[in-house]
């Protein structure tokens, strides 16, 4: 468990910097709409505003689009109505993911995303259609409705120009709109990061940026400033005071705007910070919740963990395994030293049905001498240890060899009973630890993406003040967005963030233009 470093009275983030002399701002430009940040919400707000009217602008520290992962959640579209899948009542399911985030967040957020995912993904769907991007639907946890595992239908990915595997395919996607914008009219200056907003009076009306060569600009807003800028996770201070239980998890990825799949701190929260400097306050919800996924080492989910039998490093059975990767790491980090094991036999493989992740929704199972392959190839590389005995491999993972056995006894009776006594998992997930070679693996492996959250803001993507009142002319979408997670991201609905980012991306540019 890391240890929760200390704030600074006044954290070097919250002092805003000194205003660049007038003399040195050489260049100026106007727009209707400034976007900040080039990434699928960002440019989902800038295209929408675009085709609404609105003159519009994108300045980005980055040199091109951005993104990472690609797996992009509606409640529904056309792409699942040529699949013949039905439309689903979310409500229940929702109301659970409420209770699951302690009902923190602003549920007006979470039925915006309900009410209005589909239009937002049939508009995606259509951009990326014209510039030859595939969609199709991605799998994901198939299992009891009210199970901690299950994943509703609706996780979109993107495939096409070598890229086949559902969930990697964000590149095509931002690549796609930043296309229709340019076509429609829009601008982008690259490589120009934003340092500061202007004010009139309460509202915001530019932003000054720094250009490649090292000029400065003043690029005036008329009617909007969207912040679309990521996360803060690579920022020490801003993570030790707004989510400081995982403050030493994260290792920043330096200066590299252009980064894209990264299992590390990505940005410094330079959006927030230019937010808070113009009068926001900070989102109601602490701390911001971390993105966080777990081993998936031994699973049989898309985005699961070992569901067999779990033990921590004193050879003790420690919960109900009925959970997927995020709940994994959680329940892990909570253990002696943060350490948690599975130990497994060969009849895991033949007992239960596996699914890959990144595979396409209703394709093939993985069959067992296949995932036999993959344990086999695990254990060549040493992440997984295999040997003939339960001895040997309880010796290999380091553990307690009198204590564990005893726990794989206990565990071998509940299974066979068909009840579990101890921890009350259903008995259609309780698998023998029966026939050789048996296998065993660390559950300490954790991925930590990125960090949620920031300025406060109503469900319009408006940034409001300590009074609740949306500061006028700036607005946000994306991770930035304030109380719309808590506790931790939970992977429930897989693709929810880059979702939400197209969702609001797609609405604030509309009513940032006035059109909505």
């Amino acid at each position: 468990m890391s240890d929760i470093p200390k704030v600074p009275e006044r954290p070097s983030f919250e002092i805003p910097p000194e205003p660049v002399p007038e003399e040195k701002l050489k260049r100026c430009e106007e727009a209707d709409v400034v976007v900040v940040g080039e990434g699928l919400s960002g440019l989902c707000a800038a295209l929408s505003a675009r085709q609404a009217g609105a003159d519009t602008l994108i300045v980005t520290a980055s040199a091109r689009p951005v993104g990472r992962g690609g797996s992009v959640f509606a409640a529904y579209s056309r792409a699942m109505a040529a699949r013949g899948l039905p439309r689903q009542d979310l409500s229940d399911f929702f109301l659970e993911e409420f209770a699951a985030n302690s009902f923190q967040v602003d549920q007006r957020k979470w039925y915006t995303l309900l009410d209005r995912s589909e239009e937002a993904m049939d508009w995606l769907i259509g951009i990326l259609e014209k510039a030859g991007v595939g969609v199709v639907l991605e799998d994901a946890n198939d299992d009891d409705t009210h199970s901690p595992t299950y994943q509703p239908p609706g996780t979109h990915a993107f495939v096409g120009q070598g890229i086949t595997r559902a969930g990697t395919g964000i590149s095509l996607a931002v690549n796609a709109l930043e296309e229709a914008f340019l076509a429609a009219g829009g601008r982008v200056l690259r490589s120009t990061p934003a340092l500061y907003l202007e004010k009139e009076g309460r509202r915001v009306s530019a932003v000054i940026a720094r250009g490649p060569e090292g000029e400065y600009l003043r690029l005036r807003a008329k009617k909007a400033v969207i912040l679309a800028t990521g996360d803060f996770s690579a920022n020490r201070e801003m993570m030790a005071k707004y989510c400081p239980r995982y403050a030493r998890d994260f290792t920043a990825a330096g200066d590299d705007y252009d980064v894209g799949f990264a299992v590390r701190g990505l940005y410094r929260g330079e959006g927030q910070q230019m937010a808070l400097w113009a009068g926001a306050a900070w989102q109601r919800t602490w701390p911001c919740a971390a993105m966080i996924q777990g081993s998936r080492l031994g699973t049989s989910l898309p985005y699961g963990s070992h569901r067999g039998l779990r033990l921590n490093r004193r050879g003790e059975r420690y919960c109900n395994e009925d959970m997927n990767g995020a709940y994994t790491a959680l329940t892990t980090l909570r253990e002696p030293g943060g350490e948690a094991y599975a130990v497994w036999g060969a009849n895991y493989a033949r007992e239960t049905r596996f699914r890959a992740h990144g595979g396409q929704r209703d394709g093939p199972d993985v069959p067992p001498e296949k995932v036999l392959a993959g344990w086999d190839e695990q254990a060549a590389k040493g992440t997984i240890v295999k040997a003939d005995t339960l001895e040997e491999v309880i010796a290999a993972l380091g553990l307690p060899e009198k204590e564990t056995l005893a726990t794989v006894r206990r565990y071998n009776e509940l299974c066979r009973a068909g009840h579990d006594g101890d921890f009350h998992k259903k008995p259609k997930y309780l698998q023998e630890i029966r026939e050789a070679p048996f296998y065993g693996c660390s559950l300490g492996d954790r991925m930590f993406f990125t960090v949620l959250g920031g300025p406060r803001t109503n469900w319009k993507m408006q940034i409001c003040d300590g009074d609740d009142e949306p500061i006028p002319g700036l607005w946000c979408v994306g991770s930035m967005v304030g109380d719309m997670y808590a506790n931790c991201y939970n992977f429930r609905i897989p693709g929810q963030n880059y979702g939400a980012g197209l969702t609001f991306g797609y609405l604030t540019g509309k009513r940032a233009a006035g059109e909505e």
